[in-house]
Parts: C-alpha cells; sequence; structure tokens
C-alpha cells in the first residue's frame, strides 16, 4: 500500500505541480473506503490504471463511476470519492499547475467546472494506451517515466503561452488574502472586466472567488496541522471576521461544521494506515529505494 506524490521532470514544473501515486494491493474495509474530499483549488488528469472509484455529491446524494481517464475540473463543492479496491488499485493523479490545463487542452475552464470527464476525447487516443502501460508498469519510477515522456511530447508541441493570468493565479494561490479587482487587472494589463472573463477562462471560476476557495481549504489545512489553535485565532488569522464567517465557507465547501469535516477527514485511507509519504523530486525519487 502506499501514497506517494512525486515532482515531474524539471522541464514540466512549469506545467504540472506533482504526480500523486496511490496503490493498494490488499483491500481495505469498507468504513475507510470513502474519502471526504472539501473544495480546494486543483484541477488535475487522473488514470485509474488499475480499479476505479465513484464519486459521491454529499449534497445530492448522486454517485457516478468515474472514467478511467478523467480529467477533473476545478472544484466549488465538497465530494466524496469511493474507492474500489478489489482485486487491486493503482491510480496516477497529475496535479496541474494553474493555468496549465488551459494551455494544454485549449478549452474555456469553465466547460470543465466541478465536472469529471472523460480525458480520451479532450487529449487524445494515446490517452488508453497510457493507462495500460501504467497498469503494467513494474514500479513507481517506470510509471513517473511514463507520465513524463507523454506530457513532454505534448508541452513540446505547444507555442511559448506563459500568461501573466496564469502568475496571478499562483500568487493567490500562495497568498489568498484580499487583493482588489483593479489592482489584480493592473498587473496583468487589462481592465477589470477583461481580467475577470480571462481568468475563469483559464481558471474555471472568477478570481474572487478562486482565492475564497483557497483561503478556507487553508485554513481547513492549517487547523489540521495545529489542534491545539482554537478556530476563532485560526479564522482571524487568515482574515475571517468572526468564526461565523469560516462556518459559512466550511458550510459552502466542506457541506458540514468545521469539527465534523475534521473529524471526516482523519479516516482517510492514508491517515488511518499511515502509508502516506511527503514529496520528493522525481530525480531524488528515482535513486531511492522503493518500497513495496
Amino acid at each position: 500500500m502506499l501514497v506517494k506524490e512525486i515532482l515531474p521532470n524539471i522541464a514540466l514544473q512549469a506545467y504540472i505541480k506533482s504526480y500523486l501515486i496511490v496503490r493498494f494491493d490488499t483491500a481495505i474495509p469498507k468504513e475507510f473506503a470513502t474519502k471526504p474530499y472539501p473544495t480546494r483549488i486543483e484541477q488535475s488528469l487522473n488514470f485509474f490504471a488499475r480499479g476505479y472509484i465513484n464519486n459521491q455529491n454529499p449534497a445530492t446524494g448522486e454517485s457516478v463511476r468515474v472514467a478511467s481517464t478523467a480529467i477533473f475540473g476545478q472544484q466549488v463543492c465538497r465530494l466524496n470519492f469511493e474507492t474500489i479496491f478489489q482485486p487491486d488499485f493503482l491510480m496516477l493523479m497529475v496535479n496541474f499547475k494553474a493555468g496549465a490545463m488551459h494551455r494544454l487542452l485549449r478549452i474555456p475552464n469553465q466547460e470543465l467546472t466541478t465536472k469529471f470527464c472523460d480525458a480520451e476525447p479532450l487529449f487524445s487516443s494515446e490517452m488508453r494506451m497510457v493507462n495500460d502501460l501504467i497498469a503494467n508498469a513494474k514500479d513507481e519510477v517506470e510509471i513517473v517515466g511514463i507520465a513524463d515522456e507523454f506530457f513532454l511530447k505534448k508541452v513540446r508541441a505547444l507555442k511559448n503561452d506563459a500568461n501573466q493570468i496564469d502568475k496571478i493565479g499562483e500568487l493567490l494561490l500562495t497568498n489568498p488574502t484580499h487583493f482588489s479587482l483593479n489592482w489584480l487587472a493592473d498587473q496583468a494589463c487589462l481592465s477589470p472586466r477583461q481580467f475577470e472573463r480571462r481568468f475563469a477562462e483559464r481558471m474555471g471560476v472568477s478570481p474572487k472567488f478562486y482565492s475564497r476557495i483557497n483561503r478556507f481549504y487553508q485554513t481547513f489545512l492549517y487547523k489540521e496541522t495545529n489542534p491545539g489553535t482554537d478556530w476563532l485565532t485560526v479564522a482571524l488569522n487568515f482574515g475571517y471576521t468572526d468564526y461565523y464567517h469560516l462556518a459559512k465557507d466550511f458550510k459552502q465547501f466542506a457541506n458540514t461544521t468545521p469539527k465534523i469535516m475534521l473529524e471526516q477527514y482523519a479516516r482517510r485511507p492514508e491517515v488511518v494506515f499511515k502509508f502516506f509519504e511527503p514529496p520528493r523530486s522525481a530525480s531524488a525519487y528515482r535513486t531511492a529505494v522503493i518500497d513495496s
């Protein structure tokens, strides 16, 4: 069993934040098989090489099987992922940097927001072959090599289209405190109206909503790693006016109260069974001993 986050080839790091490899070869008790997934800034391409997941919407109760290669657009509400572990499970998640999915796919990202789309029609027919290669890879080093080769070919075919809006997206990721729309638009040399439209095209949501989601998730992660800090202090430290202001965001983005969300998040399989490894660079990873 393993969950590893690995950095891509250095030539891909302007596009890809990290690879996440999840592998189970032993059944996990059903009560731990569902992972609560609070809203966060994330757009990804997912290869379910062995096994699959069901996407459950806790607000509607709807459950849908996700395609074997799937694009996850920007999330705007909480989801629950039920992993099907039998007979075994292997997933590679490719987490993109701000704006990178738009650069690769060349479609307005609003069309992907809150959706889990079959990746094959959006990327290419190669997706099935890549998924098969990952399924038959002998270890994590080979999986990373397969992903690097696929994306290096995609990136080399692109024009150099680095965009100031993507840099602003990264800024809001690292510092989700309040910036005025006029200031952000000035950084992109656009009018506020043009900036909002182009930002949504590349990120899937408006700059204000993007910043709200990221502030919520950073607040949540801080409290998870600093359980001794009271909620009011946490809320004020992250720019909320009071605890009730924070609780309102939890209702929207986690579909429950802060206390209950933390309790549910602590029951993720990688936490309960303690098999998460911290991120490491691809080069360091390739020279490391592979754990089974």
